[in-house]
């Protein structure tokens, strides 16, 4: 059995597009059978098992300012989940958007460094298979658009658009594997940052074609 832990932000998490409420300041998450990771569950069948640990305004390595919301630092939390689903096959690293948004006025390189921190502890940790490192697969995520969520700016979106050369060469440098979402998919026009289920559908896909050759 390979066991493989997705970890990133609201798009691992399955937030449905413009679902935000600004009441309860929640969002409406996506039927378990149409999230990206259930799709690739399902493709790669009962060899594999799929983790998922995602969560809504993730970062690489940023705490965040505005609401200040805890939890979210994806450095700090990485050691915890990859003790917790050990022993790891693959992680997927889905981040990068959240890094981009106004409060944090981070440039693009900053968030390749973030990056590249989360890798470097996954490369030298002992939590794969047979006390080694496990494989990494980074994902870049698609580009987010203007009509986004007032978190972001035009600044964001040139900045999301980006990381996926970025993130490319963050692959080369570091070994790992790469997957570009945004060849394949794009973010919903309802909110210009999340997946709807047919996007999930096509990612989930695309993400297993690749597992398939690692």
């Amino acid at each position: 059995m390979k066991r493989i832990l997705c970890y990133g932000d609201s798009n691992v998490w399955g937030f449905v597009p413009g679902s935000f409420n600004s009441n309860t300041k929640l969002a409406t998450r996506h039927a378990r059978a149409n999230l990206w990771t259930t799709v690739l569950q399902n493709r790669l069948g009962n060899t594999y098992e799929i983790f998922s640990d995602g969560i809504n305004g993730r970062t690489t390595d940023l705490d965040e300012i505005n609401p200040g919301r805890p939890y979210r630092n994806g450095l700090d939390y990485l050691g915890y989940s990859l003790e917790l689903h050990y022993p790891i096959h693959l992680i997927i690293f889905w981040l990068g958007s959240n890094d981009t948004k106004k409060q944090y006025n981070r440039s693009v390189n900053e968030i390749n460094i973030g990056l590249k921190k989360l890798v470097t502890f996954v490369k030298k940790s002992r939590l794969g298979e047979n006390n080694s490192p496990p494989k990494i697969l980074i994902v870049c995520p698609p580009p987010i658009k203007e009509n986004s969520h007032p978190e972001f700016n035009y600044e964001s979106v040139i900045k999301s658009g980006k990381l996926a050369k970025i993130f490319y060469d963050l692959s080369i440098e570091m070994n790992c594997e790469f997957l570009d979402a945004g060849i394949y998919i794009q973010t919903s026009a309802m909110d210009g940052i999340h997946l709807d289920s047919e996007s999930c559908y096509i990612i989930g896909n695309k993400i297993a074609d690749k597992i398939e050759l690692i």
